[in-house]
């Protein structure tokens, strides 16, 4: 059975009521924010060590199944290690010819080119590992009020901030729409006799790519209905309008990112030498 949404967890929104969940959203992506600048200060195997208890810490207070963020990732991570093995075979930078493990024409391993694939392949999992588990623990509500407020100061240069969060959430919320729009689709192909999960990759792909057409036209009818719907109710961005919710850090929120930022820290400035 053709089952995408099980697959792609995107954009998704996993309510638990965990301490994570509760947290401040605009801690929350300052937080985030800290996380993803660590993953390009990061460049060694032992401060990514160091890293991982806090991300396990972060993971268990959230509450959200592991096996369900694994079974979605699983496209992410096939497509992450086709890439990391034509990092590894095409490696750019000078080799030392010691360090070559094997070759073939163009084609080569070497510890160095090994170790620069790992590094680059721990930067896109915790960058990946991030930004899903900002998803998953808030809100698009929460998110959107955020971001508004975190941007708010940009409005006195007249960026049109509330538009642009705008545009970005919408822009999340179809993710899943469209996965949900492909495997209905795809489910209503089947009963016609034309089986989606049967054949090579290949043949998969093809068959997946002959429902772009109708993806688009309903893309295009949904965000019509969209716009539509917030003209009727005279939308006008943010001028005039207020908050049902009102956002409140609490001193253990503070507290959580001050824990973050001095974790980063202690694993950017962890000494290492050799290949580590």
């Amino acid at each position: 059975m053709f089952e995408l949404q099980r697959n792609v967890i995107f954009g998704q929104f996993v309510d638990t009521g965990s301490p994570v969940h509760r947290m401040d959203p605009r801690l929350k992506l300052a937080a985030a924010f800290v996380l993803i600048v660590a993953s390009f200060l990061i460049d060694t195997f032992a401060g990514y060590a160091l890293v991982l208890p806090l991300l396990v810490l972060i993971h268990v207070l959230s509450r959200v199944p592991f096996g369900y963020l694994l079974r979605g990732s699983r496209f992410f991570l096939g497509f992450l290690v086709f890439i990391l093995v034509f990092q590894v075979l095409f490696y750019p930078g000078e080799v030392q010819p010691s360090n070559v493990l094997w070759s073939w024409g163009v084609l080569s391993v070497s510890t160095t080119g090994i170790r620069f694939a790992a590094i680059v392949g721990l930067r896109v999992l915790l960058l990946y590992y991030v930004t899903t588990m900002l998803m998953l623990t808030t809100s698009l509500v929460d998110l959107t009020n955020a971001l508004e407020l975190v941007f708010r100061p940009l409005q006195r240069l007249r960026v049109p901030v509330n538009e642009m969060v705008l545009v970005f959430v919408i822009a999340i919320k179809f993710v899943p729409i469209f996965i949900e729009e492909i495997e209905r689709l795809a489910k209503a192909q089947t009963a016609r006799g034309v089986p989606f999960d049967e054949g090579g990759a290949i043949k998969r792909a093809r068959r997946i790519g002959r429902l772009l057409v109708p993806i688009f036209i309903s893309g295009f009818n949904r965000a019509d209905v969209l716009t539509t719907a917030m003209n009727v109710r005279s939308y006008r961005g943010g001028r005039g309008r207020t908050k049902l919710r009102r956002m409140h850090a609490s001193a253990g929120d503070w507290t959580a990112l001050v824990l973050i930022i001095s974790w980063v820290l202690v694993a950017w400035q962890f000494p290492a030498s050799g290949w580590l």
